[in-house]
């Protein structure tokens, strides 16, 4: 399977027409047809979106797999991990954090966990 593949099957996921996923990343539809047919590549914005859209990481779309969150908790320097390890042990499984999902996920989830600790702050403040 690649990327066109894993992209109709997306698309098809969701309904949606080849015009609808082009309006929703702002390219023309026949360049995402393309995409699709495996006769075009996606530029690295293009893909970043098309991750973002599908919910996906970019890993996926390209290879099929996540990469593991193993290899990239490797990477991170020791006072890193340190700290990560911490909030695994403290929040994993809450709305803050869950290492089971994909970095884009993550981020998603962060951001929303932060705007709701801001909104009781601002609630707290008022009081």
């Amino acid at each position: 399977m690649n990327l066109g593949d894993r992209l109709v099957i997306l698309r098809k996921k969701r309904t949606w027409t080849q015009d609808d996923v082009a309006k929703k990343i702002g390219i023309a539809r026949t360049t995402y047809a393309m995409y699709e047919q495996g006769r075009r590549e996606p530029d690295a914005n293009s893909l970043s979106k098309l991750a973002e859209l599908f919910d996906v990481s970019i890993d996926y779309l390209i290879t099929g797999t996540e990469r593991s969150t193993q290899y990239v908790y490797e990477k991170i320097p020791a006072d890193e991990r340190e700290f990560l390890d911490w909030v695994k042990n403290n929040l994993e499984g809450t709305f803050f954090y869950d290492f089971s999902k994909s970095p884009e996920e993550q981020k998603r989830e962060m951001m929303r966990g932060l705007r709701l600790i801001y909104e009781m702050e601002k609630g707290r403040k008022k009081e």
